[in-house]
């Protein structure tokens, strides 16, 4: 009685992690932590992070990884299957949470630099020059940069992960994994076109108009 109390409790509690880890997850960010100075390949830049998390949410992910094994563990005397099923998912899991940790997965962040546009994305890491942009189109879920040339991702973590919607020789995905509204067509056109301007993505006025921009389109 008291092992099948046990795994009960054990299960409901790695049913109810992931639960709370979405309602975080789903949380807005203030606008300060959303747009900030940030850096990529040495350069400063303008950082345009996911408007929506909690710090927490890294903290019960390790904490639903441990209970996966843990359940894993628990069933291997009796279910080597789902024992099996356990023990791979709680891998997987706590090689994305190793590979975020370490900085190889990235969460999506766009950040702007004098030299090109930069985003590192589930391991698939996206350097664009602002020489080689035509422009940029937007989707529900990506920004496709139209490109001169090609354009090719590095890949940080296992293929798998981080997979891109297109990648042709002419354009490059670029996931937009929660980023805030923002006039993403204009600013990439101003700084593909006039190079003068793109001097000022090392300083904060680019931060404080983006900030005001955001502020303004989700009041």
């Amino acid at each position: 009685m008291r092992v099948t109390l046990g795994g009960v409790l054990a299960l409901t509690a790695v049913i109810a992690l992931p639960v709370a880890v979405i309602a975080l997850s789903m949380r807005r960010r203030p606008v300060d932590d959303v747009i900030t100075r940030g850096s990529a390949r040495g350069r400063d830049g303008l950082a345009i992070h996911p408007w929506r998390g909690h710090p927490v949410v890294l903290v019960l992910g390790w904490v639903l990884v441990a209970g996966v094994v843990a359940l894993g563990l628990w069933y291997l005397p009796s279910a080597p299957y789902a024992a099996a099923f356990c023990l791979v998912g709680g891998g997987l899991m706590g090689y994305v949470g190793w590979a975020r940790a370490t900085g190889r997965a990235g969460d999506g962040t766009l950040t702007f630099t004098p030299e090109g546009l930069y985003q590192l994305y589930g391991g698939s890491e996206v350097f664009v020059p602002w020489d080689v942009v035509r422009g940029l189109v937007t989707t529900p879920t990506d920004f496709i940069v139209e490109t001169t040339r090609p354009v090719v991702p590095i890949h940080r973590m296992l293929p798998l992960f981080g997979r891109r919607g297109v990648v042709l020789d002419e354009a490059i995905g670029l996931p937009r994994r929660g980023l805030p509204p923002l006039p993403y067509q204009e600013m990439v056109a101003l700084y593909a076109t006039d190079e003068a301007a793109r001097d000022e993505l090392a300083g904060d006025e680019p931060v404080n108009r983006a900030r005001a921009i955001v502020s303004e389109l989700s009041s």
